[in-house]
């Protein structure tokens, strides 16, 4: 049996694969994984270090992936071209950040969906893994293939300016992270600001925001606690969705006996990073209260406007994706129907 070779353009930086025979690895393959976490961001420490830690062990080291963290590659808005280029052979998608060509997958971000990560993780999983109704309408088209999905909580009001009630919500100028996000927080009466989480504090400084729908977890990883005086709990300005996948350019050149250990691998760490995830997020939660942070209990009438307000948010969105014809209202459908399949 001949021995694989590898091939590396410079152009493209991708590694080609050849002469697997019987599934079997004759020399190590090494692939890049890009994303735009710092490398001890808590969600890569639960899922990304632990899914490179379970395929490198389960394949013997014949699978490197070498992670490149903090943007290092490229720019998370233009993940999809790095993985089109073959810049980074798996790369973190953030469909809030990809704007349309992941425009299905902001179902997501909706606010008043999603009560906590593993509901985000596992009911994306059902429509975004092969044959689901995501891969079919948005990933496969892309060149992607799932590996495993990382949701996060729903997402709380944090502000560096007193709020009491949703009248002194109204004017504030709030980070977002994509459309579907944009939509609730409008119907709020603030003033959503497109950015990346990695600008937010040099916007608290510049006054360019007041404040952001975030998780609270996150707060700590960039640097935000001094910043966050005010913040809601038990409420849901919507939510996010991270998902990695691999170029399917790439994916068709692994052995099955590779593709499988991936993607049993993936499966795996879907389940356990949202359980530490949801850990994480009250964990933190206490941990801003304790450092001084008001936490802004809505009065009974207010929780009641804020439910409806939002109610309308869903069906606007869906509605607005089929007059652009991207089938908005089936994506809802499936993500609801997909969220009530969930044990409780």
């Amino acid at each position: 049996m001949k021995h694989a070779s590898v091939l590396r353009t410079a152009i493209v930086g991708a590694a080609l694969y050849c002469g697997l025979a019987g599934g079997v690895l004759a020399q190590t393959i090494d692939l890049k994984l890009a994303d735009r976490l710092p490398q001890d961001h808590y969600v890569a420490r639960y899922s990304t270090n632990y899914w490179i830690e379970e395929v490198q062990k389960a394949t013997g080291g014949k699978l490197k992936i070498t992670r490149y963290p903090s943007e290092r590659l490229g720019k998370s808005k233009d993940m999809m071209a790095l993985a089109k280029t073959g810049i980074t052979d798996i790369g973190e998608f953030v469909p809030g950040y990809l704007g349309d060509p992941l425009l299905l997958s902001t179902v997501a971000e909706l606010p008043g969906l999603v009560p906590d990560a593993c509901a985000a993780s596992l009911a994306y999983e059902q429509l975004a893994k092969p044959g689901g109704f995501i891969d079919k309408t948005e990933l496969a088209p892309q060149g992607l293939r799932l590996l495993y999905v990382v949701g996060l909580p729903a997402y709380q009001l944090f502000t560096s300016r007193k709020f009491d009630s949703l009248a002194t919500m109204r004017g504030l100028k709030i980070r977002s992270s994509g459309p579907a996000m944009d939509a609730g927080l409008r119907q709020l009466g603030m003033v959503p600001i497109r950015m990346s989480a990695a600008e937010l504090s040099e916007s608290f400084s510049r006054g360019t925001v007041d404040g952001m729908a975030f998780p609270a977890a996150s707060i700590f990883t960039y640097d935000l606690q001094g910043k966050t005086k005010y913040g809601t709990d038990k409420l849901s300005f919507g939510s996010s969705i991270t998902f990695y996948a691999i170029s399917t350019r790439v994916w068709n050149k692994l052995p099955p006996d590779m593709q499988k250990i991936m993607t049993e691998a993936g499966d795996r760490t879907t389940r356990h990073s949202c359980g530490l995830v949801d850990q994480e997020e009250q964990a933190a939660l206490k941990k801003l209260e304790a450092g001084g942070m008001t936490e802004v209990k809505l009065s009974a009438e207010d929780r009641a406007k804020f439910a409806q307000e939002l109610s309308t948010v869903g069906q606007e969105w869906a509605e607005a994706a089929d007059k652009r014809g991207r089938k908005g209202s089936e994506a809802l459908a499936a993500f609801r129907e997909a969220l009530s399949k969930l044990p409780r």
